[in-house]
């Protein structure tokens, strides 16, 4: 018998919780290796088709991490003054997106990224091979 979550425990969230927590963010944070560090860079992010998408500009940071292939994507949320939040964190492979059709489908989604003038040209597709998160209750 599981015992009942007590206020200021952490609950681990299930996969559709936590794709749903991540769709739902403003915003994510991406993690890398470039030039042989840990980088970890914000980024607007869209879940599609059963993966994250992301836009960067080439030559840019973030086109080093679809080099790197291997990533991380992690995003968070809460209420400061009830002292509750969540957080996920999803791995993957990432990739610039090929294929045409894909893009134009990227593009005639409502997707907006928040650094303007958008220069970014093209897409990365972040395959997810595991996603976890957990959830501070009250």
């Amino acid at each position: 018998m599981a015992l009942r979550p007590r206020p200021g425990d952490l609950v681990s969230l299930d996969s559709d919780e936590c794709i749903e927590l991540l769709d739902s963010a403003p915003w994510a944070r991406i993690g890398f290796v470039a030039d042989g560090a840990p980088t970890v860079l914000p980024i607007n992010v869209v879940l599609y088709d059963d993966a994250i998408y992301f836009r960067t500009a080439p030559g840019s940071k973030l086109g080093s991490a679809a080099a790197t292939g291997t990533v991380a994507i992690q995003a968070d949320g809460g209420d400061e003054a009830a002292r509750v939040g969540w957080s996920v964190v999803a791995h993957g492979r990432a990739a610039i997106v090929t294929d045409a059709d894909l893009e134009a489908e990227l593009y005639a989604l409502p997707f907006v990224p928040w650094a303007l003038p958008d220069t970014s040209d093209f897409w990365v597709r972040v395959e997810v091979t595991s996603i976890s998160g957990r959830r501070i209750v009250r």
